[in-house]
Protein backbone atom coordinates (compact mmCIF):
# COMPACT_ATOMS: atom_id res chain seq x y z
CA UNK A 1 0.00 0.00 0.00
CA UNK A 2 1.27 3.07 -1.17
CA UNK A 3 2.26 5.72 1.63
CA UNK A 4 1.83 9.89 1.52
CA UNK A 5 4.05 12.00 3.76
CA UNK A 6 3.96 15.23 5.02
CA UNK A 7 6.88 16.93 7.51
CA UNK A 8 6.04 19.71 9.77
CA UNK A 9 8.10 22.30 11.72
CA UNK A 10 7.13 22.23 15.33
CA UNK A 11 7.63 24.60 18.07
CA UNK A 12 10.35 22.14 19.98
CA UNK A 13 13.00 22.82 16.66
CA UNK A 14 12.42 19.63 15.57
CA UNK A 15 10.35 18.50 12.51
CA UNK A 16 7.62 16.03 12.49
CA UNK A 17 7.67 13.07 9.87
CA UNK A 18 3.79 11.96 9.66
CA UNK A 19 2.76 9.13 6.78
CA UNK A 20 -0.20 7.81 6.04
CA UNK A 21 -1.86 5.27 3.72
CA UNK A 22 -5.92 5.33 2.21
CA UNK A 23 -7.13 4.45 5.94
CA UNK A 24 -4.84 5.69 8.52
CA UNK A 25 -1.70 7.63 9.67
CA UNK A 26 1.35 4.56 9.36
CA UNK A 27 3.88 6.54 11.29
CA UNK A 28 4.49 10.14 13.41
CA UNK A 29 7.98 10.46 13.85
CA UNK A 30 9.82 13.56 15.91
CA UNK A 31 13.54 12.91 14.64
CA UNK A 32 12.77 13.69 10.88
CA UNK A 33 15.76 14.42 8.70
CA UNK A 34 14.11 16.46 5.85
CA UNK A 35 13.17 19.56 5.03
CA UNK A 36 8.90 20.68 5.79
CA UNK A 37 7.12 19.52 2.90
CA UNK A 38 2.90 20.05 2.89
CA UNK A 39 0.54 17.30 2.56
CA UNK A 40 0.42 15.93 -0.77
CA UNK A 41 -2.99 17.43 -3.10
CA UNK A 42 -5.32 14.58 -2.87
CA UNK A 43 -4.12 13.36 0.76
CA UNK A 44 -7.19 14.50 2.88
CA UNK A 45 -5.83 12.20 5.57
CA UNK A 46 -2.49 14.16 5.86
CA UNK A 47 -4.03 17.57 5.26
CA UNK A 48 -6.75 17.07 8.55
CA UNK A 49 -3.60 15.26 9.97
CA UNK A 50 -1.53 18.70 9.59
CA UNK A 51 -4.71 20.57 10.84
CA UNK A 52 -4.79 18.85 13.97
CA UNK A 53 -0.90 19.54 14.38
CA UNK A 54 -0.69 22.97 13.76
CA UNK A 55 -4.15 23.11 15.74
CA UNK A 56 -1.83 21.46 18.55
CA UNK A 57 1.24 23.44 18.09
CA UNK A 58 -0.92 26.82 18.74
CA UNK A 59 -2.45 24.87 21.59
CA UNK A 60 -6.22 24.59 20.55
CA UNK A 61 -6.28 20.97 20.36
CA UNK A 62 -7.05 18.78 23.31
CA UNK A 63 -6.93 15.73 21.74
CA UNK A 64 -6.28 14.18 18.39
CA UNK A 65 -9.04 12.94 16.06
CA UNK A 66 -7.35 11.02 13.51
CA UNK A 67 -7.47 6.58 12.33
CA UNK A 68 -4.29 5.11 13.31
CA UNK A 69 -2.58 2.08 11.97
CA UNK A 70 -1.24 0.39 15.36
CA UNK A 71 0.69 -3.05 14.58
CA UNK A 72 1.82 -4.93 18.04
CA UNK A 73 1.22 -7.26 20.06
CA UNK A 74 -2.48 -7.37 21.48
CA UNK A 75 -1.59 -5.65 24.72
CA UNK A 76 0.61 -3.29 23.51
CA UNK A 77 -2.52 -2.08 20.83
CA UNK A 78 -4.53 -2.30 24.03
CA UNK A 79 -2.33 0.32 26.16
CA UNK A 80 -1.69 2.46 22.50
CA UNK A 81 -5.33 3.14 21.98
CA UNK A 82 -6.26 3.98 25.52
CA UNK A 83 -2.86 6.52 25.83
CA UNK A 84 -4.01 7.91 22.60
CA UNK A 85 -7.74 9.06 23.99
CA UNK A 86 -5.80 11.13 26.63
CA UNK A 87 -6.64 14.60 26.24
CA UNK A 88 -3.53 17.29 26.82
CA UNK A 89 -2.83 17.74 30.32
CA UNK A 90 -4.17 14.75 31.43
CA UNK A 91 -1.46 12.28 33.08
CA UNK A 92 -2.30 8.44 33.74
CA UNK A 93 0.61 6.23 35.39
CA UNK A 94 1.66 2.76 34.25
CA UNK A 95 -0.23 1.18 36.78
CA UNK A 96 -3.44 3.02 36.01
CA UNK A 97 -3.16 2.26 32.19
CA UNK A 98 -2.82 -2.00 33.34
CA UNK A 99 -6.22 -1.33 35.67
CA UNK A 100 -7.71 0.19 32.43
CA UNK A 101 -6.82 -2.66 30.59
CA UNK A 102 -7.79 -5.15 32.55
CA UNK A 103 -3.96 -5.96 33.19
CA UNK A 104 -3.62 -4.63 36.76
CA UNK A 105 0.01 -6.21 37.64
CA UNK A 106 1.11 -5.12 34.44
CA UNK A 107 2.83 -1.87 35.08
CA UNK A 108 6.17 -3.22 33.82
CA UNK A 109 4.68 -4.27 30.59
CA UNK A 110 2.81 -1.13 29.97
CA UNK A 111 6.14 0.71 30.41
CA UNK A 112 7.73 -1.46 27.91
CA UNK A 113 4.53 -0.69 25.27
CA UNK A 114 5.02 3.42 25.66
CA UNK A 115 8.99 2.96 24.85
CA UNK A 116 7.55 1.35 21.45
CA UNK A 117 5.16 4.11 21.29
CA UNK A 118 5.02 3.99 17.02
CA UNK A 119 3.23 7.16 16.52
CA UNK A 120 5.07 10.03 18.52
CA UNK A 121 3.03 12.04 19.67
CA UNK A 122 -0.40 11.13 18.13
CA UNK A 123 0.05 8.30 21.19
CA UNK A 124 0.70 10.84 23.75
CA UNK A 125 3.36 8.67 25.87
CA UNK A 126 4.37 11.35 27.68
CA UNK A 127 1.42 11.98 29.51
CA UNK A 128 2.12 8.38 31.10
CA UNK A 129 3.98 8.87 34.46
CA UNK A 130 5.18 6.60 37.25
CA UNK A 131 2.58 6.15 40.50
CA UNK A 132 4.49 9.34 42.11
CA UNK A 133 3.96 11.07 39.05
CA UNK A 134 7.44 11.35 37.94
CA UNK A 135 8.34 11.00 34.12
CA UNK A 136 10.12 7.59 34.26
CA UNK A 137 13.24 6.64 31.84
CA UNK A 138 13.33 9.69 30.22
CA UNK A 139 16.45 12.07 30.36
CA UNK A 140 16.75 15.67 31.26
CA UNK A 141 16.20 16.98 27.87
CA UNK A 142 13.73 14.40 26.18
CA UNK A 143 11.36 15.15 24.05
CA UNK A 144 8.88 13.91 26.95
CA UNK A 145 9.87 16.59 29.20
CA UNK A 146 9.65 19.51 26.33
CA UNK A 147 6.29 17.99 25.49
CA UNK A 148 5.05 18.04 29.20
CA UNK A 149 6.28 21.63 29.77
CA UNK A 150 4.54 22.84 26.38
CA UNK A 151 1.27 21.33 27.33
CA UNK A 152 2.09 23.03 30.84
CA UNK A 153 2.16 20.64 33.09
CA UNK A 154 4.40 20.65 35.94
CA UNK A 155 5.67 17.11 37.44
CA UNK A 156 7.07 16.83 41.05
CA UNK A 157 10.96 17.41 41.44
Amino acid sequence: MEHDTLVLATPFGTRLYVAANDCAITACDFRARIAPKPAPRGSSLLVEASKQLQAYFKKRLRRFDLPLHLSGTAFQVAVWQLVSQLETGELISYADVGRAIGAPLSHRGVAAAMGKTPLDLLIPAHRVVGADGRIKGAGPHSMRRRLLAFEGIALPG
